[in-house]
């Protein structure tokens, strides 16, 4: 049996993706159901990093984890704050701010850290917010052009916003496109993958991109495939397929996921995070919920079962050195971890989670 971690999950209940298009896939993974080795051959350590406990820093669901410029920041996209650490742990600050003045946000749908600033969606304003890094002081708004879902900076200036159609009348954005490259100021540089007016997601995902200090990770519910752009050259995307061969969702099939479920087909669920030598994918079907570890110098992938004594939760992204990072928010799963012979925090630790301390967890893959 496949290891399931007790996390929140944000169920999607319906995922149509663009099969009209002719991708080109510059590599493909190619997914088998039965003889995938454990995870564990994997990794080669885990560390525990306890985040300060604070009355500011409380926060629900850890949708969106970013490492930079020597910190974490966490967001909580259904609270709608962004708590910021030292990358010690440390309580630094926090944005937390709703309503309609200049410094304000009515929500934040996602957010993006540079060196400089932390630039948050707020599509219920149509502006584009942007804080301090350091202090998380308000410096200025930017009128968004569009609708977006979420956000990743560019290297090289600008930025790159994705958005996936809600339902068949649900089209915020008169030009049908899932990804939009921005200078500075918002103004349109490109635009990439169109839809056309009859696809659909009726309820996505909370975050379209994933990040490491070199690469942006891109997909949209029910493709078999993600892009790969280059954070610093952004004109450089590589596009990335799963084979999931007889398994793979049908056309007809995929707007009703009750059928897709009923079929047995296996899916993309989140979006897919690398730290450069692996790509870690959450693989979906009606019978499981899966982390697996793509490795992209063997060419082999490995997956989570119960019982072992290293498993990974699916990771919320990367740190700046690489390591893969999970929130770990319950004592009650750390005990089952532990039990099962995953390696024991320090007493510190223990008591830190003992007490409702929120944890995360770094893994070193080999």
């Amino acid at each position: 049996m496949k290891f399931k971690f007790a996390i929140v999950l944000y169920m999607i209940t319906s995922c149509h993706s663009n099969m009209r298009e002719n991708v080109h896939a510059d590599k493909v993974i190619t997914f088998k159901e039965e003889g995938i080795a454990s995870i564990s051959q994997d990794i080669d350590s885990v560390s525990y990093l306890p985040l300060e406990s604070d009355s500011l820093a409380y926060f629900s669901n850890g949708t969106k984890v970013v490492f930079r410029e020597g910190k974490i920041f966490v967001g909580d996209l259904f609270q709608h704050k962004i708590v910021v650490y030292s990358d010690a742990g440390k309580f630094l600050f926090t944005l937390n701010s709703r309503g309609r003045a200049a410094n304000e946000y009515l929500e934040i749908k996602s957010f993006c850290v540079t060196d400089h600033e932390i630039g948050i969606i707020d599509n219920g304003n149509h502006l584009f917010k942007i804080y301090d890094v350091e202090t998380g002081r308000f410096l200025m708004n930017k009128k968004m052009p569009f609708v977006a879902w979420d956000v990743e900076g560019l290297d090289r200036g600008g930025y790159v916003f994705a958005f996936s159609p809600a339902n068949k009348e649900y089209h915020l954005n008169k030009a049908r496109y899932r990804l939009f490259f921005t200078d500075n100021d918002l103004n349109i540089t490109k635009k990439l993958f169109p839809y056309e007016e009859n696809e659909f997601a009726p309820i996505g995902k909370m975050t379209y991109f994933s990040s490491s200090r070199e690469k942006i990770l891109f997909h949209w519910c029910g493709a078999s495939y993600f892009s790969v752009i280059d954070r610093v050259e952004g004109d450089s995307i590589k596009i990335v397929a799963v084979d999931f061969g007889d398994k793979e969702i049908t056309d007809k099939y995929r707007d009703d996921m009750e059928k897709i479920n009923q079929s047995g087909s296996y899916y993309i669920g989140e979006t897919p995070v690398t730290n450069g030598n692996y790509i870690a994918l959450e693989i979906l079907s009606r019978d499981t919920y899966g982390c697996y570890l793509y490795s992209m110098k063997d060419n082999v992938m490995t997956q989570n079962y119960d019982g072992e004594s290293m498993v990974m939760p699916y990771p919320l992204g990367v740190d700046e050195q690489g390591r893969f990072i999970c929130l770990l928010n319950s004592f009650g799963e750390y005990e089952m971890l532990v039990n099962d012979g995953f390696p024991r925090a320090s007493k510190e630790v223990e008591d830190h989670m003992e007490n409702g301390g929120v944890t995360i967890l770094k893994y070193v893959t080999k």
